[in-house]
């Protein structure tokens, strides 16, 4: 029985060390919590989206990307018919700190890649393409969030299924009682 588990068990070992991220565990390094107040303009959307949906979406995408819950979401010009709302976002996200800076609240985080596509988070959908596209461009670079990767030919017939996907180094809180 052994014999046949051997080869097994040395293709997991090499599995394991050829890819870090499975054998090795995040090191938390320490970070500030660092208040953002952003806003952005979305403009000629596809589709209608409430008020409601905007802020959903907006709310689910910047919590994976390792914002505080207590972040708000504040969308204008989301009137039936306005396909360039108004979005307006107060949040909180973790920086790492230098070691002799001594700022406020402190948080444990690890670097993360979060990929963001239609299911991931829940509120996202195929449709939302183009509404990845004006995040990415708007609101993520200020939240000084590397875009890694990146599929929005939001026009482009997909022939896998997913409509787009954007993987986004950010850094993620190790703690959740940390707020």
């Amino acid at each position: 029985m052994w014999p046949k588990l051997l080869p097994i068990l040395t293709g997991l070992t090499t599995l394991l060390t050829a890819d870090p991220s499975l054998a090795a565990p995040l090191t938390a390094q320490p970070a500030a919590w660092v208040p953002f107040d952003l806003s952005v303009v979305l403009h000629n959307l596809p589709g209608r989206y409430s008020c409601d949906e905007l802020r959903s979406k907006f709310r689910d995408v910047l919590l994976a990307l390792g914002a505080r819950p207590d972040l708000k979401v504040l969308i204008s010009r989301c009137e039936r018919g306005s396909r360039s709302p108004f979005v307006r976002v107060q949040l909180t996200m973790p920086e790492l700190i230098e070691r002799t800076s001594k700022r406020g609240e402190t948080v444990q985080v690890a670097p993360a890649i979060v990929r963001l596509e239609p299911g991931h988070p829940q509120s996202l959908y195929a449709a939302d393409c183009e509404l990845m596209r004006q995040i990415k461009d708007g609101l993520l670079a200020p939240l000084s969030r590397r875009v890694v990767s990146f599929n929005l030919a939001c026009s482009a017939p997909s022939s896998n299924g997913t409509r787009f996907n954007l993987s986004v180094q950010t850094l993620k809180p190790l703690d959740s009682g940390a707020f």
